[in-house]
């Protein structure tokens, strides 16, 4: 796609592309929201619309709008410009053009998507030639022609060879084949890795398709469902199914169901509102969480009616809780093992709506299940109790909530909140799954820690200071002052911007121009020419202090100039101090 960022890039306003995704108000000339990328309770999230870039000084994340969207929806450069560009109604027929139509696929993760689609197109052809198919997913499944064809359903037929015949005519090979996870290889021959089997593309929130789950069509296959590998275009930790046809549906309505299957979702979507969404094969992680906070953050947790589906949900939670989510959790009637089964009475819609309505904060749902899991008449049981949602509740990452979960749990166990508390305390000093959870939090929290050189450079750098510094008389004299000293640093940043030499790379501007996003959302803040100039003076003089030790030692130097230094220092020093 030659050009087409730049085209891009030239027609849209970062401004306007973020806003769409993230509250921004007015900081000084630039925008400032709070992080979409990670739970902050202060803005850090700045947006410069005169450079028409963005920074996130809480997770380090930078770059253009193009780069905005790419980490936003986690797609790749090819989605993300594409999506731009219907947001913005822009045509950029004539840079796909040549792309989309060219035998060498240029990237790879295009490539698979491309294959994919290829395969998709191949099992749907197949299942209007599979009668049985088409009675289970018709009369046992109880589907509609319209929720087969919406979620894409398909058949692989009973053959090693006639999907890599299909595809080898539209150029890819073997090799192809087996990256996209749709062949496997035995000794020196070739098979289809899906054969005799329902299939269940999975999509992105761009609605490419980028891997297949296939349910075996006779009971004696095994194993029940055959699941495409990780690949480029897909990490199972990031991809929840559904969320392609959900995510409309999600926002207007601002609920979302998470449930264990794919089947559940598919149930679930003939009958009721399209909110649901599953993971694909793997426990949730933090990175779907993220994704449905998105679109709304009033979650309701609904897993298998048994061990492994409450064993589920805890660990669930424990995820939740980290990324500041608190979803509610819906519990089934006992005689229903999941959704799908209760699906499939006549009465289930009523039945579902009073599982709704009756539905409480997940805290409160699994400290009921423990208290029926627990003989709670035996001291360890007891304990055993307590440590579970002393573990649900050293995951919650705000002090706030974690306070309302333990005076909460005091008043379910009918004891005073100092006593919960101290045992808490003591449970965080001394269990090894807190201390786990400790080292977690300290790995995913990045921080944004420029040296003191570049955040005075950054300064200097397009005369940003003088936003600042209505004493012209004085801002000529720093400067003269402090460049007295810079000098002596050759190469460095700093002597660089004074200089305004053109040695700057490319690297250094760019993160100049992310350090002056953060000193004007700061700098505009500030009430008052005073606590302005603290707040500079408390990084450039200690950078100046710090230079000026190390000229005075250098014996290179002649007396009479370090003796000038230190005299310019006194000045510097005189003129903060003022």
């Amino acid at each position: 796609m030659a050009n087409v960022a730049e085209f891009i890039l030239d027609n849209i306003d970062i401004v306007d592309v973020v806003s769409r995704r993230v509250n921004l108000k007015r900081a000084g000339s630039n925008f400032a929201g709070l992080s979409p990328f990670q739970h902050e309770k202060t803005p850090s999230f700045m947006v410069s619309p005169q450079k028409q870039i963005f920074k996130d000084f809480s997770s380090g994340i930078g770059g253009n709008a193009i780069s905005f969207v790419m980490e936003y929806e986690k797609i790749d450069f090819r989605d993300a410009v594409k999506l731009i560009a219907e947001e913005h109604r822009l045509d950029i027929s004539k840079y796909t053009k040549a792309y989309n139509y060219s035998k060498d696929f240029v990237d790879e993760k295009e490539k698979i998507k491309r294959i994919h689609k290829l395969a998709q197109n191949f099992f749907t052809d197949n299942l209007n030639k599979s009668p049985n198919a088409l009675d289970y997913l018709q009369n046992q499944r109880k589907l509609s022609p319209q929720i087969i064809k919406n979620f894409g359903i398909g058949y692989a037929p009973n053959s090693n060879y006639d999907l890599i015949t299909k595809l080898k005519e539209k150029w890819f090979n073997e090799q192809d084949l087996i990256q996209a996870s749709l062949i496997k290889k035995w000794q020196s021959d070739f098979y289809s890795f899906f054969r005799n089997r329902i299939t269940f593309p999975i999509f992105d929130t761009r609605n490419n398709i980028v891997g297949f789950s296939a349910r075996v069509l006779d009971p004696e296959d095994q194993p029940k469902y055959l699941n495409s590998s990780e690949h480029i275009a897909f990490e199972k930790s990031k991809i929840l199914y559904g969320i392609n046809f959900a995510k409309d549906s999600i926002k207007v309505h601002n609920m979302l169901i998470l449930v264990e299957w794919q089947m559940d979702v598919i149930a679930l979507a003939r009958l009721w509102l399209p909110i649901w969404v599953a993971t694909c094969w793997t426990s949730v992680t933090a990175h779907h969480f993220k994704l449905m906070k998105r679109y709304t953050e009033n979650i309701y947790i609904l897993f298998d009616n048994d061990d492994a589906g409450k064993n589920a949900t805890f660990n669930a939670l424990k995820i939740a809780y980290r990324e500041n989510m608190y979803p509610k959790m819906i519990s089934l009637p006992k005689e229903f093992k999941d959704i799908d089964d209760l699906a499939n009475i006549e009465t289930w819609l009523d039945v579902f709506n009073t599982c709704i309505k009756d539905s409480k904060d997940a805290f409160l749902q699994i400290y009921e299940l423990l208290r029926i899991k627990y003989d709670m008449s035996s001291p360890i049981d007891k304990q055993k109790l307590f440590n579970d949602m002393f573990e649900l509740i050293a995951n919650v990452d705000n002090y706030t909530i974690q306070e309302h979960y333990k005076q909460l749990l005091a008043e379910k166990v009918w004891l005073p909140y100092e006593v919960v508390s101290l045992q808490f305390r003591k449970y965080t000093q001394t269990d090894w799954k807190f201390e786990l959870v400790r080292k977690e939090r300290k790995e995913e929290k990045q921080t944004w820690k420029p040296d003191r050189e570049s955040l005075s450079a950054a300064l200097f750098y397009e005369n940003i200071f003088e936003k600042y510094i209505e004493d012209k008389e004085n801002w000529t004299n720093l400067i003269l002052s402090v460049k007295s000293i810079w000098k002596y640093r050759e190469n460095s940043i700093l002597q660089k911007v004074l200089e305004k030499t053109n040695s700057l790379s490319q690297e250094e501007i760019k993160e100049l121009n992310e350090i002056q996003l953060r000193w004007d959302k700061e700098l505009t803040d500030l009430n008052g020419d005073e606590k302005k100039f603290i707040s500079i003076k408390n990084v450039v003089l200690p950078v100046l202090n710090t230079w000026l030790k190390i000229i005075l030692k250098n014996p290179n130097i002649t007396h009479e100039i370090k003796e000038n230094l230190r005299n310019s220092m006194k000045y510097a020093g005189k003129y903060w101090s003022s």
